[in-house]
């Protein structure tokens, strides 16, 4: 299997164990969604206000599809934002949106690449509150 079936698989479920983590993110989506209809203003939306969260990430998240895989992830469930890899060998990224959304992606990315031995795993070195970005529409890699 590769990874791009591996990530596939923990988006759709992967059997009885990723029920719950589907279960989740569903969820988030519908509450992306939600958001997309209309019930937001100013970064405020019916289900909380929308935050932006910065993160370094540190570990094995160069070369291992990292930068996809966040991409894949965030805008599985509606967040906003974008990652870069850094010259030292980190990712940064920055998350929008309501707090369940930007909390989905951070667990996808730890069940996926903390989950399995043969990717080295990750840890996050630094997470902090940033400014929320209005009109930002999606989420993207840098280079």
């Amino acid at each position: 299997m590769g990874l791009l079936s591996d990530i596939r698989r923990m988006l759709e479920g992967g059997g009885a164990a990723d029920e719950l983590a589907q279960n989740e993110l569903e969820q988030v989506r519908q509450m992306a969604a939600a958001a997309d209809r209309g019930e937001a203003t100013m970064g405020e939306t019916a289900l909380g206000p929308k935050v932006r969260r910065r993160y370094r990430f540190v570990g094995s998240v160069q070369g291992v599809g990292f930068r996809w895989t966040t991409t894949n992830l965030a805008n599985s469930v509606g967040a906003t934002g974008w990652v870069m890899n850094e010259y030292d060998g980190s990712v940064t990224a920055e998350i929008q949106g309501i707090r369940e959304q930007v909390q989905a992606v951070i667990d996808g990315l730890d069940r996926y690449y903390n989950g399995r031995r043969y990717l080295g795993g990750f840890r996050i070195d630094e997470a902090r509150d940033v400014d929320v970005v209005e009109g930002e529409f999606d989420f993207r890699p840098l280079y």
